[in-house]
């Protein structure tokens, strides 16, 4: 058994100065990859349907295996991007809505609008707390 131990130790320890050897010599990072490396490739993992016009901005909650699509159809999408599932819509806006955003915690979601108002949203409950004009 120590002799197994043992392996495991040296097999560990190899991998490690590999992946060492791989960061110190220039492994592919982000900065160092062409744009064209950064675009998903096919096939698609899951395709999430229900806005009824283009979408204008996704976002991913910073804690919750949790994602939120905006459209020009005045709604919010709340997806499931592990499973693909569709959570619910937050309505409340009038025109076409521009851009969202979480706070550090995710417990507010922003979202502004062509209807030229902020929201801000209890992500908790789901609800609009707070109209500005």
């Amino acid at each position: 058994s120590v002799i197994r131990l043992q392996k495991k130790v040296m097999d560990l320890e190899t991998k490690l100065a590999e992946a060492e050897e791989e960061v110190n010599s220039g492994a592919p990072t982000r900065d160092r990859r062409s744009p064209g490396e950064w675009i998903p490739r096919p096939p698609e993992r899951y395709c999430l349907n229900g806005h009824r016009s283009p979408i204008t901005r996704v976002v991913f909650h910073p804690v919750f295996n949790l994602m939120v699509s905006c459209s020009e159809d005045a709604t919010i999408k709340v997806w499931d991007y592990e499973t693909g599932d569709y959570e619910r819509t937050l309505k409340g806006h009038t025109d076409s809505i521009q851009d969202v955003a979480f706070d550090n915690t995710g417990k507010f979601l922003v979202s502004c609008s062509a209807d030229l108002s902020i929201k801000l949203w209890d992500f908790n409950g789901y609800e609009c707390i707070k109209t500005m004009y």
